[in-house]
C-alpha cells in the first residue's frame, strides 16, 4: 500500500482500527501506512493531529484484541509518543479512559512484556521508556501498573536471565528502569532487594543500550542520600565499578596505584572509556552525588579517585564534562575545613551566588 493516500481514505483507515474482526492481513496493510505516517521525527502530520483521539483508540484495541498485530500497533505509538504534543496526547488518552472498561491499558500491554511474545515485547518496552521519560509521567505510568512489585520483579527476571535468541528483545527494560527510578519507591525497591546488585555486572557491557540504562538507573540511585555509606560500602564496591569506565590506559608509579582499588591497577595499553559522553557525564553526576556527605567524601579520597578523575580531566574533549570534572575535583582536594559542611545538601546558597556561578561557568565554556 503507497504511503500517498488521500485524507478521507486513510481516515476510514484509522475508523477500522477501532472495529473488532476483520481481516489481519488488510489490518497490517493499515498499519504499515501509519507507521509511515508517524514516522518521521521533525514535523507531525495534520491528518494524524486531527484525528488522534480516535487513532489511539484503535492501536489501544489492535494491541489489546489483536496478537497478529499487535507489534505493528505498539510501534505507532512509539513514533507517536516520540514527539512531545504525541506523549502529551496519549498520556491524556490513558487518564481519560481510567474510570472505562480499558482502565487497564497499560497492564494490559505489559502482559506482552513476556519470553511468550519476545518481538512484541520489544515494541512495548520502546513505547514505556517514551511514556515515562518525564517524571509526573513515569508515576502515572507506575501506578498504572497494578501489583507493582511483582511487575518490576518480573522485570528484572527477564532483563539478566540469558536468553541468546531473544536477549536483546529486553535490553529497554534497563531504560524503563532507568526512568522508573526517577521515583523514590522505585529506587527503594531496587536498592532494598538483591536486584541492583545484579545490574552492576551490566556496567562494562559491550551491548551498549544496556549499559547505558544501567548507567542511569545507579545514577538515578544515587539520589538517595540516605542509601550513600551503603553504596559505598565495601560489600557492594560501587565506587570502582563507577570510575572504571571513566578510567583510560594511563599508568601510575607504585604509590599511586596503591591508592587505587585492584580493579583500577595496572589497567592495559587498550584501556577505552566511555565512548558516549552523555554517560561519562551520568557517571561524573552520581559521583558527585555520593560526595555530598562528609564520611563519604573520605572514602572517596580515599580510593584514589581524584587519580582517575586528574587524568580524565586531561582527556575529556568536552568543556561541559570538563567543567562538571573539575567542579568534583575541587571537593575532594579540599581540606572538610575548607569545604565548611558535613553535608552539601544542608547548604543554602543565595541567589545571586548562584546567578553568578552560572555566568561564572558560562564564561568558562563560551
Amino acid at each position: 500500500m503507497g504511503s500517498e493516500i488521500p485524507h478521507h481514505l486513510t481516515l476510514v483507515m484509522v475508523h477500522s482500527l477501532t472495529i473488532d474482526g476483520g481481516d489481519p492481513k488488510f489490518k497490517n496493510d493499515i498499519l504499515q501506512h501509519l507507521l509511515v505516517m508517524t514516522a518521521d521525527k521533525h514535523k507531525e502530520n495534520k491528518v494524524i493531529n486531527d484525528n488522534i483521539d480516535e487513532l489511539l483508540k484503535g492501536l489501544f484495541n489492535i494491541l489489546d484484541t489483536d496478537i497478529t498485530n499487535a507489534k505493528a500497533a505498539c510501534l505507532c505509538l512509539v513514533n507517536i509518543s516520540s514527539k512531545e504534543n504525541g506523549l502529551n496526547k496519549i498520556m491524556s488518552f490513558l487518564n481519560s479512559n481510567i474510570n472505562s472498561n480499558n482502565s487497564g491499558i497499560i497492564s494490559k500491554i505489559i502482559r506482552y512484556i513476556d519470553q511468550k511474545t519476545p518481538e512484541i515485547a520489544n515494541a512495548v518496552l520502546m513505547l514505556l521508556c517514551n511514556l515515562t521519560r518525564d517524571k509526573n509521567h513515569a508515576i502515572q505510568v507506575y501506578e498504572a501498573f497494578g501489583d507493582q512489585i511483582t511487575i518490576l520483579e518480573s522485570f528484572m527476571k527477564l532483563f539478566v536471565t540469558r536468553d541468546i535468541e531473544h536477549e536483546t528483545n529486553y535490553d529497554y527494560i534497563s531504560y524503563l528502569l532507568s526512568n522508573l527510578c526517577q521515583l523514590h519507591e522505585v529506587r527503594m525497591w531496587l536498592m532494598n532487594s538483591d536486584n541492583f546488585q545484579k545490574l552492576l555486572p551490566f556496567l562494562n557491557l559491550n551491548n551498549s543500550l544496556r549499559r547505558a540504562g544501567v548507567i542511569m538507573t545507579l545514577k538515578n540511585c544515587c539520589f538517595e542520600l540516605d542509601k550513600h555509606e551503603w553504596l559505598l560500602s565495601e560489600d557492594l564496591d560501587l565506587l570502582p565499578r563507577l570510575l572504571l569506565p571513566l578510567a583510560g590506559p594511563e599508568q601510575f608509579d607504585e604509590e599511586d596505584n596503591e591508592k587505587l582499588p585492584l580493579d583500577l591497577q595496572y589497567l592495559p595499553d587498550d584501556k577505552e572509556r566511555e565512548p558516549d559522553s552523555d554517560l561519562r557525564l551520568a557517571l561524573l553526576q552520581a559521583l558527585t552525588q555520593l560526595s555530598a556527605k562528609r564520611n563519604c567524601r573520605e572514602i572517596i579520597r580515599n580510593q584514589g579517585t581524584y587519580l582517575i578523575l586528574r587524568e580524565l580531566h586531561k582527556w575529556e574533549p568536552n568543556m561541559e564534562l570538563k567543567l562538571v570534572c573539575e567542579n568534583l575535583v575541587d571537593i575532594l582536594i579540599k581540606t572538610e575545613d575548607e569545604i565548611g559542611t558535613d553535608n552539601f545538601h544542608d547548604l543554602d546558597v543565595p541567589e545571586d551566588l548562584i546567578d553568578k556561578f552560572k555566568k561564572m561557568d558560562e564564561a568558562y565554556l563560551s
